[in-house]
């Protein structure tokens, strides 16, 4: 250990000041960067509580973490909360247990709870006024757009000394809608006439609406705009229905997005009777008989029929017979008369179409020609060439859509009802061929996910420049580490040679030491022979190493000689 100890010390030593701050500097941010992550890794998971809260509902479930010192974090512009996810499932079910996760609105199971014998009759009309509300405020929740809502009933309590329209019951509600969202006329109509039916006695015009913008009840009630609406939003909803029943033909064809087709249509709202009578047949209305009866008297011209009257001795009647009388019976009958009437009423459709526009957008169609050369004669390359349909093509494309919407039925049903002989002018429809723009279809691509989803956004910016940091840091340290290593073996190297430098110098002193020389023979010349010497020793080895480069070396020689 001693002495790796001494090598680092060694190896620090020889470092320049730069070198050593910035191998400091690195260590520091390498340290930094090691506590963040030990930081990050041990701060708790957060999970998703609840989410489209309200701020009273924030405020009371922040309140129930705070007194069972559970951390939480509120985020979504103060919709949602979060907690550990270690506590998430028992806190979930803790807040469910007391109605702090649902709606915030509590509707008739208010009334299922024990109330006091003592409790006046208005005291549960408010408690039942307070159920209706809830129910309301539910049902307004489930609205498109709507965040919130709420509901308040006021009912007078009766009394003979308030007025009638004092004492009828009146409701207001305030919605709260989320951003970009506004209710239409027809749902503010729906939630207006959904609360007086929810209320027993009250009228509609004595409800209320606001959201965030301001009021929302009509004051004043337009029949004129109310029909326009109503009309405008008919005539949108047919149009589109024949738009997609027209490109969804053209789409059989053509493939998708390769035409575009727009039905405009006017419909017409005018509700028509008609009365027609029957004079064919008649009636008996009045009949009269009269009747006239008349007796006439004649004189009776004989006796007593029979032998009494013509016997002598006989007595004769005192009284004269009774005379004889006509009877004449006459009978006059008058009779009125009255015609028969039969009506028969007949009822236009209402909505029925008056007027449709037809206008249909094809691409033009890429066809295969043989290319033609500079005579104009076909040859056998191909190229490929964009043209419009032919008009025999566009007359069937339109007859196919034309009669998929019903163009033709609508214009004879209007040309009976109206009794015109023309309306050209109000159904129309034409096709056109255009270079239809296609947008270019955008590849996805593979991205990272970071483990960042949870963290506030603060937290995520301190730990980016952190290790951004870090890297810079690490990347000047690896810079002034490479520059340390070069010198290092440059160092080395300048050893190395000196080493070697001396040992030949020594080897060269030993070798002149041990030469041994001639009679007659300078010490200079004895080096050279031995240089000679070693020489020829040198080529022998190499001959014997390489004897086909040698005779090559050699004829080279003879050659050139």
């Amino acid at each position: 250990m001693s002495k790796f100890w001494n090598q680092l010390v060694n190896v620090w030593s020889k470092l320049e000041i730069p070198q050593k701050a910035t191998i400091v500097l690195a260590g520091l941010g390498f340290l930094g960067l090691m506590i963040s992550l030990v930081m990050t890794a041990s701060k708790p998971d957060y999970r998703l509580l609840a989410k489209g809260l309200s701020k009273s509902q924030i405020a009371e479930i922040a309140t129930y973490l705070e007194s069972n010192h559970v951390p939480y974090n509120v985020i979504d512009n103060e919709t949602a909360i979060m907690v550990p996810s270690a506590n998430l499932y028992k806190v979930r079910n803790e807040l469910a247990q007391q109605d702090m996760l649902g709606d915030g609105a509590k509707g008739f199971e208010i009334l299922g709870k024990s109330s006091s014998m003592w409790e006046s009759t208005f005291s549960e009309h408010k408690t039942y006024d307070r159920a209706v509300s809830g129910e309301l405020e539910r049902n307004f929740r489930e609205l498109n757009g709507v965040r919130s809502a709420r509901v308040l009933i006021d009912r007078p309590q009766p009394s003979p000394f308030v007025s009638d329209d004092s004492a009828k019951p009146k409701a207001s509600v305030k919605l709260d809608m989320k951003p970009g969202t506004r209710l239409t006329d027809r749902q503010i109509a729906g939630i207006i006439h959904l609360t007086a039916g929810a209320v027993a006695g009250l009228s509609p015009d004595r409800v209320e609406i606001m959201d965030g913008s301001g009021l929302l009840t009509p004051k004043a009630a337009d029949s004129g705009a109310g029909m326009a609406q109503t009309t405008l939003e008919a005539e949108v909803a047919r149009e589109n229905y024949l738009t997609r029943k027209a490109q969804e033909q053209l789409d059989t064809i053509l493939g998708p997005n390769r035409s575009q087709v727009r039905v405009s249509v006017k419909l017409d709202f005018t509700k028509r009777t008609e009365a027609s009578s029957d004079p064919t047949s008649k009636v008996v209305m009045e009949e009269t008989t009269n009747s006239n009866n008349e007796s006439t008297e004649s004189a009776n011209p004989g006796g007593v029929a029979g032998t009494a009257p013509n016997v002598e001795g006989e007595s004769r009647p005192t009284t004269a017979p009774s005379p004889l009388k006509g009877t004449k019976a006459k009978e006059e009958t008058t009779s009125k008369y009255v015609v028969g009437k039969k009506s028969v009423t007949q009822e236009d459709e209402v909505g029925r179409i008056k007027g449709m526009n037809v206008s249909i957008l094809l691409p033009f169609k890429k066809t295969t020609k043989p290319k033609l050369d500079d005579k104009g004669k076909p040859t056998d390359q191909k190229e490929e060439v964009v043209e419009e349909y032919t008009q025999a093509e566009k007359d069937r494309f339109k007859e196919l859509v034309l009669n998929a919407i019903g163009f033709n039925a609508a214009k004879d049903i209007a040309t009976k009802v109206e009794n015109v002989a023309n309306l050209d002018a109000r159904f129309t429809s034409s096709v056109q061929s255009m270079d239809l723009y296609a947008a270019k279809e955008e590849l996805a691509q593979a991205g990272v996910t970071l483990p960042l989803g949870n963290l506030p956004w603060t937290d995520a910016i301190g730990y980016g420049v952190a290790g951004l940091t870090a890297l810079i840091i690490l990347g000047v340290a690896r810079g002034q580490l490479k520059r340390s290593h070069k010198a290092w073996a440059d160092a080395e190297e300048r050893a190395r040679l000196a080493v070697e430098e001396a040992e030949r110098k020594r080897a060269e002193a030993k070798k002149a030491e041990e030469i041994a020389t001639q009679p007659g023979e300078t010490m200079v010349d004895a080096q050279q022979r031995v240089r000679r010497q070693e020489l020829r020793e040198a080529i022998k080895q190499k001959i014997n190493d390489d004897p086909a480069a040698a005779a090559a070396i050699v004829r080279k020689w003879l050659y050139e000689a």
